[in-house]
């Protein structure tokens, strides 16, 4: 085995450049909320270059409804590192001996303002789709077998707060929004598993918009049940079975 081969190859795929137009694109190994990765411009000007995200940041702050607050939000994190933002990017104007730190700030700050602006959006929705859950229970089991906003200790110790418990059928069933951003679906994850761990272990259900949204991470929630919000009440009353 060539090793040497082998992590090279490894590393190229990790970091990409392409040129488009005069302008090179370098992809980074670091995930935006939606998956995909950040990307950095660089474009020849003078005698340096402005190294920009491109935009990228703004996208995913459009894509969930919340372009309004890039700007701010943008500033907000750009001071740290001395960057500037413009009405739809984040950049720096530098000379050719400080391009690579360039590329790290602005690479940072696109992230933390993506992942700042989706977090804030997907929590808001979380707490949407809880609270929706919860008046679903209250009509599916009434409100005396509901516990909302309750926290439950898991083999860890650790207290972890769900959006709702339902105590039917002699056992409790643990009822959990989530939404398609991955910190909710982590957080869901690593309680599930600690309340799995249990010895008399509650049913764990994740209630979602939608399956699809969730990609490949809806296997995270196992060993929990996944339940769509189109579905019908019987769905919910089975998983607490």
């Amino acid at each position: 085995m060539d090793v040497d081969r082998l992590i090279r190859a490894a590393i190229s795929e990790l970091v990409r450049v392409q040129t488009v137009n005069g302008s090179y694109f370098v992809n980074l190994p670091i995930l935006y909320p939606d998956g995909s990765f950040v990307t950095i411009k660089i474009d020849p000007q003078g005698h340096g270059f402005r190294i920009s995200d491109g935009g990228f940041a703004y996208r995913e702050a459009e894509d969930v409804g919340a372009a309004r607050s890039f700007k701010r939000a943008a500033k907000r994190f750009a001071e740290e590192y001395e960057a500037d933002v413009g009405d739809r990017a984040i950049f720096v104007d530098v000379s050719h001996d400080q391009i690579e730190r360039a590329i790290c700030d602005v690479a940072a700050v696109s992230w933390r303002v993506a992942d700042h602006i989706c977090s804030r959006a997907f929590d808001e929705d979380e707490a949407a789709l809880a609270d929706e859950l919860s008046a679903r229970l209250v009509k599916i089991f009434g409100a005396e077998s509901v516990q909302g906003g309750k926290s439950i200790r898991g083999v860890s110790t650790n207290e972890w707060p769900v959006s709702a418990v339902v105590t039917s059928h002699g056992h409790s069933t643990v009822f959990q929004a989530v939404s398609n951003h991955a910190g909710s679906i982590y957080k869901a994850s690593t309680a599930f598993r600690d309340l799995a761990g249990l010895s008399h272990a509650p049913r764990l259900v994740a209630f979602v918009r939608d399956k699809k949204t969730l990609g490949a991470k809806i296997s995270l929630l196992a060993p929990g049940k996944v339940i769509e919000e189109a579905q019908p009440d019987y769905t919910i009353e089975k998983a607490a079975a």
